[in-house]
């Protein structure tokens, strides 16, 4: 998410800022979601095994609801009416969550509110682009992730006060279900100043327009899909099928089935993390601190990262950060049950790792999307990356059922140790990417 000064240049919006701030307050509700949800399962009696469904669930609901939605509002318009209904949707979900006592109950609610997230996410974005030439869309980019981004950010900060603070009074399922209530009245006030502020239909339309022809598609994908922040991904859309399968250089395929070992790697891990960080004595407020950390120091580094990703070998660049990725995973298990998670060293012991997490992250994110843009042929990027995003998030919902199937048959040592060595086999085959480079077979 490196942009140069004219990139990012300050600029408004198409048609006033309110409905970004709109979303930008969804977002506090849905960077609470993402950590909350879990926790809460927990407090239900769901162990790793519910976490992993949970995770695998959010994934799976996501992807079709992405893919169908973008174009079918390239075709029809009615993108205002897309998103109000989207933002209606998630409140309900929230709603409906605090009334739910059983984890399966959780679950449905939960990929309920997921899928209402990932369909309004790209509508978002080509709101955002609309009225914009080209040149400029990198800059309305940006614009707009940093509304997401810090939305995000405040959502973590929110749960990490409010469970410290109104759970010193309330038992901590309460303390949980007061939050969704919040979490869904700032979702029906951010309703509303969207339907005041979002742009009419006849001017949606005209986007639709301009988003008709191929090329406009392709390069809208290539621009959004890598941009969305935790665990939005949001699949880009795609002309049809076989865009996604034509014109894949054999680096290319290679890198993809990285991408697939890696991105496992990671969910076996991050799937039962909030039990394995419950079950070792971390309280709500900690737990949401400790990402909060994660996503600090991911967003200050993503600059830093595309810095060094223009000085160094992409695939040396990527695998040291899956490398570090993999030796924290473990560290973070020994670490958790070594430390007395009430004292403030413990505490600060799990989040200097929880910051290495994060720091990882942006350099793996910044040169990911650079090597598919790389091994993909000019004309077939688009289709490219949005090939990886899904791959991403099928291979995260199977990590994710793997890993909570771990940690309930063999704890979390192993479990850990499992999602390190399957992040160190990705790295590997992404360094073969330097032969396959030096003798290429497409």
């Amino acid at each position: 998410m490196s942009d140069t000064a004219a990139d990012i240049e300050p600029e408004r919006a198409p048609r006033g800022e309110g409905w970004l701030y709109a979303w930008g307050g969804a977002n506090v509700a849905i960077g609470v979601a993402s950590l909350l949800v879990p926790l809460y399962v927990v407090q239900l009696g769901g162990d790793a095994v519910a976490l992993g469904v949970l995770w695998f669930a959010t994934s799976m609901a996501m992807a079709p609801s992405s893919l169908a939605v973008g174009p079918l509002t390239d075709r029809f318009g009615h993108q205002r009416t897309v998103v109000l209904v989207g933002f209606a949707g998630i409140a309900v979900a929230f709603a409906a969550l605090p009334l739910l006592g059983s984890v399966a109950a959780v679950v449905v609610a939960d990929a309920a509110l997921w899928l209402f997230v990932a369909a309004v996410t790209p509508v978002i974005t080509t709101l955002v682009l609309a009225d914009a030439p080209q040149s400029r869309w990198n800059g309305r980019i940006a614009r707009l992730n940093k509304y997401q981004g810090y939305g995000w950010t405040a959502g973590l900060v929110l749960g990490s006060v409010w469970t410290l603070v109104v759970g010193s009074r309330l038992p901590a399922i309460d303390t949980q279900r007061a939050l969704l209530w919040l979490c869904a009245a700032i979702t029906v006030a951010c309703t509303a100043a969207a339907a005041r502020s979002l742009p009419s239909e006849p001017g949606t339309r005209g986007l639709r327009g301009r988003l008709r022809s191929r090329p406009s598609r392709r390069a809208v994908r290539a621009v959004f899909s890598p941009l969305l922040p935790g665990r939005v991904v949001s699949l880009a859309r795609t002309t049809s099928p076989r865009d996604l399968l034509t014109g894949l250089s054999r680096p290319l395929i290679v890198y993809f089935a990285a991408v697939s070992v890696f991105f496992a790697g990671f969910s076996v891990f991050s799937a039962p993390l909030p039990d394995f960080l419950t079950q070792a004595g971390f309280g709500d407020g900690a737990v949401f601190a400790l990402y909060v950390v994660s996503s600090l120091a991911s967003a200050v580094f993503y600059v830093g990262a595309g810095e060094l990703a223009d000085r160094y070998d992409l695939r040396r660049l990527q695998s040291g950060a899956l490398g570090l990725r993999a030796v924290v995973f473990p560290v973070v298990a020994a670490v958790g049950y070594a430390v007395q998670a009430s004292t403030l060293t413990g505490l600060a012991a799990v989040a200097c790792l929880f910051a290495l997490t994060g720091l990882s992250w942006a350099v793996i994110a910044v040169t990911a999307n650079s090597l598919v843009a790389r091994y993909a042929s000019p004309g077939n990027r688009g289709a490219a990356l949005g090939l990886y995003t899904a791959l991403s998030s099928a291979a995260g919902g199977v990590g994710g059922l793997l890993g909570g199937w771990l940690a309930a048959a063999y704890d979390y040592v192993p479990t850990f140790t499992v999602a390190a060595v399957l992040v160190v086999a990705g790295a590997a085959v992404v360094l073969a990417l330097d032969a396959i480079d030096a003798n290429p077979t497409n």
